[in-house]
């Protein structure tokens, strides 16, 4: 758990930088061009690590290479993290380990915050949130950013970028509802990304020959992206925890790429469902089930050639996955917890596969804990969504 006041230990930004000051998780780049980043747990990269905002499965195929700036700091209430397998209650895909983000939630304490943020690199940023009660159940939040980076970097004067530069506006809207039974909550948000890289036009160069110009390697990615979620959950008995809940949550992403001569463009479509039911039988038994369904929609339209003038490849991919899955905890004092679950889904494209996990925590004191995970994980990979910022390079892409 990285809580609020960790976070404030540094200046951080988003989230990629949130992890500055806690040794678990490793952030590095994945390219400088584009200013790709990647999260690594346990020596594998960020596609194995399941990314989930609010408890939801998110930022997936096309948004995850730049996924980590597109959550400001200000934003974060806490941070979770969980290396290994984890619980099967969140799908399939978790496989070196997740990350939970929880935002500023707007059942708090009214509260109205803002903050800016300039560096001598000229690097600009402002950020605003705010919250309101409307009435003594109903509350509603508003989460503002802004960032731009103005200045073309180039320190080592190879006329090439040393960094892009990233103009993002943010904006995400937050509801809940908290009865005594009944509890709902939900969000939209919105965000448009401009980033630009490549060789700055500035920059010295040698004098092209007579009756020749320099065409200059540019890089330029355009992004859109759109979410929207609902929780609606139903409390039986409050003592034992018992609840019915369903979550529903969907996006867009938008994403027009260049790269010198090569491009890729990609319109994703995600739709998530999941209806959980939990309950204890006593303070040390306790079982989860429920069913989820995920729908994932691939648009691309790409050129992998450094020269101008090939047509280019059109490919749409559809999945969807329904699953059901049931859960098992036995929780001794806090001290020994033992979690078993074992899901089943069927794939539109892979057809049917088992998710067996199995998870024990031993805490002889408050000092030393003991951590033993064993189960499998699966993922549908998409090599050029996820992986587009390694087309900013000279080199031949062949997709056998």
């Amino acid at each position: 758990m990285i809580t609020s006041t960790e976070l404030l230990r540094a200046a951080c930004c988003n989230l990629g930088e949130s992890f500055t000051t806690n040794p678990s998780v490793d952030v590095s780049y994945s390219d400088a061009a584009t200013g790709a980043k990647q999260i690594k747990l346990l020596g594998l990269s960020g596609t194995y690590v399941q990314m989930l905002t609010e408890n939801i499965p998110n930022f997936r195929g096309a948004a995850a290479p730049y996924s980590l700036g597109y959550v400001p700091g200000p934003w974060m209430q806490s941070i979770q993290v969980s290396k290994g397998t984890s619980s099967v209650k969140n799908g399939y895909e978790a496989i070196a380990g997740q990350i939970n983000i929880e935002f500023k939630k707007p059942q708090a304490p009214n509260s109205v915050s803002a903050n800016v943020f300039a560096t001598d690199k000229e690097r600009y940023e402002a950020n605003a949130d705010a919250n309101i009660h409307l009435t003594k159940r109903l509350s509603t939040g508003l989460l503002l950013h802004y960032e731009n980076e103005t200045k073309t970097h180039d320190d080592n004067g190879d006329g090439f970028l040393d960094l892009p530069r990233v103009e993002q506006y943010n904006v995400q809207n937050r509801w809940a509802y908290m009865g005594d039974h009944y509890v709902f909550q939900a969000a939209i948000k919105a965000l448009k990304e401009d980033r630009t890289s490549g060789q700055d036009p500035h920059a010295a160069m040698e004098p092209a020959e007579e009756g020749m110009a320099h065409d200059l390697y540019k890089i330029g990615i355009d992004t859109k992206r759109y979410e929207a979620f609902t929780k609606n959950a139903y409390i039986f008995d409050k003592e034992k925890s018992t609840n019915l809940a369903l979550i529903l949550s969907g996006s867009i992403h938008k994403q027009d790429a260049a790269f010198g001569n090569k491009f890729y463009n990609v319109d994703q479509k995600n739709a998530y469902a999941s209806l959980m039911f939990e309950t204890e039988f006593t303070k040390e038994h306790s079982i989860s089930t429920g069913l989820s369904y995920n729908y994932d929609y691939y648009d691309q339209d790409y050129s992998l050639s450094n020269h101008s003038g090939h047509a280019p490849v059109k490919d749409k991919v559809k999945e969807s996955v329904p699953g059901a899955y049931v859960q098992y905890t036995y929780n001794l004092n806090e001290k020994l917890v033992v979690m078993g679950g074992l899901r089943g889904d069927y794939s539109s494209l892979y057809h049917f596969f088992v998710t067996p996990r199995m998870h024990v925590k031993y805490n002889p004191n408050e000092i030393v804990n003991f951590r033993l995970s064993a189960g499998k994980g699966y993922r549908s990979t998409h090599p050029l969504a996820e992986n587009n910022y390694l087309l900013a390079s000279a080199r031949k892409v062949v997709i056998d």
